[in-house]
């Protein structure tokens, strides 16, 4: 079944609604672009609260340029607005937070909010842009601005999440995410750097979006943010945009969220819009994860009601299986992985040091169940991402644990890995280097764990 992510906002940081959204999911978000250390850490010590095994991802903030107005700044049709470096008195000016990214010359339009604000490029030059908004509207501070076709800077990029990194690096959570992620280079240097956390790339441009596969490889779980790839690559490529990305992480095995606007119409309303019911079914037929939920929970006063929905409609699509179809594993210890398909739907058992296995087994086998046996503290967090039903046994191991252990494993797990079948199928995975690699496929009959139980 899919899950939910629910951000924590200002509106929602209370025990009323954390303990109605803990009953719901234990998928928790914050987003470090907003707030201050101070709030979070309260935020964090609040959700531990109601509930100590939760997932907590906070949003790194990036190198995205947004607005400094400090207040609501209502903006006309045909005004024309400079945002960015200098200004003076002929037009408004509205500050940016970031300098601006390399942009094409040729920037005809440009847009703030996810692209829900359009104005017609005026005038470019450096570290400013002047445009002319094509509708009348209200700007709330803390927006960002998108250029289409823009390249960031990474060194920066890289630069500002150490940063914020230091500052949060006494606090209680279980993963990071990374905003305009272009390149896997940037992507694997933070799991380098951040070894304990989770960390899940945000594919949100035209250089994220070429390099998508990439990015997947080098990161533990991958997101979608379809409004800033919307502003950045156009509303018109949205859609094969989004099934590009699915299908490269899901080829990876990874876990991927369909971030921005899932149910937005239901901050001010009780019911969603026919195209969001669609549209939730369209990423949970693309092979999606987790559905994030943003504003609809951070600041909406509808956020139980919001997430009480979304819940409900998980559980009545959850028999609709992902239409993926996938080739040979072309990892580079494959055959095993490949053979799995030869075999009947039985539970699997991997066994796994530091449990990286799982990636190439979900890449092999999208939709399967699995119990994996594991010591790796951010592996077994990261399980909690993934749609399909992971049941993790922790316990520690070797790279060359013998077959009585795995033996008296499934022993202690009888009464779960026999309980529909007659049979085990058990992975054994030893020496993880650059890759992980099986060792052995065991079956195991029910019949030999029989003696002095229940399980008949």
């Amino acid at each position: 079944m899919m899950k939910t992510l629910v951000t924590v906002g200002p509106n929602s940081l209370n025990l009323d609604d954390l303990s109605h959204f803990a009953e719901k999911t234990k998928l928790f978000r914050l987003n470090g672009s907003h707030s201050t250390i101070e709030w979070h850490k309260k935020a964090i010590s609040m959700i531990r609260d109601v509930s100590p095994d939760s997932f907590i991802l906070m949003d790194i903030p990036g190198i995205k340029p947004r607005t400094e107005n400090l207040e609501l700044t209502n903006i006309k049709q045909g005004e024309i607005i400079h945002f960015g470096e200098g200004g003076g008195n002929k037009f408004k000016t509205i500050r940016l937070s970031k300098p601006l990214p390399k942009y094409p010359s040729d920037l005809k339009r440009f847009s703030v909010n996810d692209g829900q604000f359009i104005f017609e490029t005026k005038q470019t030059g450096e570290g400013f842009v002047v445009g002319k908004s094509i509708s009348e509207f209200e700007l709330l501070p803390k927006k960002g601005i998108n250029l289409p076709g823009s390249v960031y800077n990474e060194q920066l990029q890289f630069e500002i999440y150490c940063e914020f990194l230091k500052k949060i690096e006494e606090l209680s959570i279980d993963g990071i995410g990374l905003s305009f992620v272009q390149t896997g280079e940037l992507a694997g240097k933070m799991r380098s750097l951040a070894k304990d956390l989770v960390i899940v790339s945000k594919i949100e441009n035209s250089e994220g979006l070429k390099n998508a596969r990439e990015i997947a490889q080098k990161s533990d779980a991958v997101m979608i943010d379809r409004g800033d790839l919307a502003a950045e690559i156009g509303l018109h490529g949205l859609y094969s945009a989004v099934e590009t990305i699915a299908l490269q992480t899901k080829l990876l095995g990874k876990p991927m969220i369909m971030a921005t606007e899932n149910l937005e119409t239901m901050i001010n309303r009780e019911t969603p819009s026919k195209s969001e019911v669609m549209s939730i079914g369209h990423s949970a037929s693309i092979g999606a994860d987790c559905i994030m939920l943003s504003e609809e929970t951070a600041v909406s006063p509808n956020a139980k009601l919001i997430s009480e929905w979304l819940d409900g409609f998980g559980k009545e699509i959850e028999n609709i299986k992902p239409k993926l179809s996938f080739g040979p594993n072309e990892g580079r210890y494959k055959l095993i992985w490949n053979a799995l398909s030869n075999f009947p739907s039985i539970p699997v058992l991997i066994v796994s040091k530091s449990g990286y296995a799982i990636f190439d087994y979900f890449a092999t086998n999208p939709q399967s169940e699995l119990f994996l046996v594991s010591e790796t503290k951010k592996i077994i967090k990261l399980t909690m991402l993934y749609r399909n039903s992971i049941k993790v046994i922790k316990r520690k191991i070797g790279n060359n644990t013998p077959i009585d252990t795995v033996w008296k494993v499934i022993e202690e797990n009888k009464l779960d890995l026999f309980r529909h079948f007659d049979q085990v199928m058990a992975i054994f995975v030893s020496r993880y280097v650059n890759t992980p690699r099986a060792n052995s496929l065991t079956i195991f009959d029910k019949v030999d764990f029989e003696k002095n139980t229940d399980i008949k």
